[in-house]
């Protein structure tokens, strides 16, 4: 049956981590011979954890947090560079890997179907030296999201993300960006870069229907500038997944990309929800890298 590791961020869903400990304890127990449980108390632990587990020989590694918990275990999995098989209950804000593969957002329904889970495919992506599993954001917006407050996040949830990016754009901060796409390279004036390597952004699990999480690709959305009759046109084909077709838009499917910004700035990048690393960028795909617990298909 093997051995597990079980990270636990008691910070997540409004601190009811631990409240669902002994019932994923006992349901792992089910399916693992021995079942290791840490609780993360600073920023880089998740990962820290995770790579040890892996280095270890320990068969999976489970984790019970929010996006930044999810992207933290997968980095340490990453580095490790050993076939572990991952899982994960969400208990975040916005939880776009989950709704991408289908993992219940309530926290129990979650636990229960691992007892009947198979193991999907998974591709992520790396920027720089960091690996990611959702989204990219470069621009106004992730110089936004960085200032929703932890209270905000509890009482607004996903829209709190909305309210902020929306100011942003509003604002119409446009930066200079040199693009190379698969070895084609163009520059464009943009308020906000979007990477995505599934279907959820923001919780938003419409705006890039046609990417799998095992398509071996990414998508990129580079917006170009706009007035608020342009916002007014946009906003109907992001509730249709239609953004791809925008005039708005510039839309890229591609395997390797590198981004850079021509006007001197500093600008914060954010990755799975978190700050990322600072520009030049290299982004590339890593496809079928990892097999994480998901929903068996019916």
């Amino acid at each position: 049956m093997g051995i597990c590791t079980l990270i636990v961020n008691p910070s997540s869903g409004g601190e009811k981590a631990t409240g669902y400990l002994d019932l994923m304890r006992t349901r792992l127990s089910e399916m693992f011979e021995e079942v290791t449980v840490k609780k993360t108390e600073k920023q880089g632990d998740a990962e820290k954890f995770a790579q040890e587990a892996a280095n270890h020989g320990h068969d999976a590694v489970f984790c019970m947090g929010g996006d930044g918990t999810v992207n933290e275990t997968i980095n340490g999995l990453a580095v490790a560079g050993k076939s572990v098989s991952f899982g994960f209950i969400p208990l975040g804000t916005v939880n776009d890997l989950a709704r991408a593969i289908g993992i219940p957002l309530d926290p129990e329904q979650a636990i229960s179907m691992l007892s009947e889970a198979a193991l999907v495919v998974l591709d992520i992506g790396k920027v720089n030296d960091r690996y990611f599993v959702s989204n990219v954001a470069a621009g106004a917006i992730p110089e936004a999201v960085e200032g929703v407050s932890a209270e905000e996040k509890t009482k607004y949830g996903p829209l709190a993300y909305f309210i902020e990016g929306g100011k942003a754009l509003a604002k119409q901060t446009m930066h200079r960006f040199r693009i190379t796409v698969d070895g084609e390279t163009f520059t464009q004036e943009s308020p906000l870069i979007l990477i995505a390597l599934t279907n959820s952004i923001a919780s938003f699990e419409s705006f890039m229907p046609q990417a799998k999480v095992d398509d071996g690709k990414m998508r990129m959305v580079v917006f170009k500038e706009f007035n608020l009759l342009d916002s007014l046109k946009l906003l109907p084909q992001l509730i249709r997944g239609e953004i791809k077709n925008s005039d708005a838009v510039i839309y890229k499917s591609f395997k390797h990309a590198t981004i850079a910004v021509e006007d001197g700035e500093n600008l914060i990048t954010n990755v799975d929800g978190d700050e990322g690393p600072v520009f030049p960028l290299e982004i590339e795909i890593l496809p079928s890298f990892i097999k994480v617990y998901g929903p068996a298909a019916t």
